[in-house]
């Protein structure tokens, strides 16, 4: 499972609503962004908006960083993220 910035799009697209997603999306929205991608979104931005907010240790900054580097396409994707979480915080 790899996050892009497209996949991000969809998920802002509908504002980080799954259920919205699902009453009205096309089926070619749920196919380019899956329900776990979907669940992966949303947990990187609480633990990246945890980051941001000054609650994190060294230790699972780093760790999340590895993880962030593992998930996700390109640094374009990950710069995405960050700002997503910090719009959320």
């Amino acid at each position: 499972m790899t996050l892009t910035v497209e996949k991000l799009d969809v998920y802002m697209q509908f504002k980080g609503d799954l259920d919205g997603r699902t009453r009205s999306a096309a089926s070619a929205s749920r196919q380019a962004l899956s329900d776990d991608e979907w669940y992966l979104i949303d947990e990187l931005l609480m633990q990246l908006g945890n980051v941001h907010a000054g609650h994190a240790s060294a230790g699972f900054i780093a760790r999340l960083e590895a993880r962030l580097q593992s998930v996700t396409a390109d640094e374009a994707t990950r710069d995405t993220l960050r700002a997503l979480a910090r719009r959320s915080v």
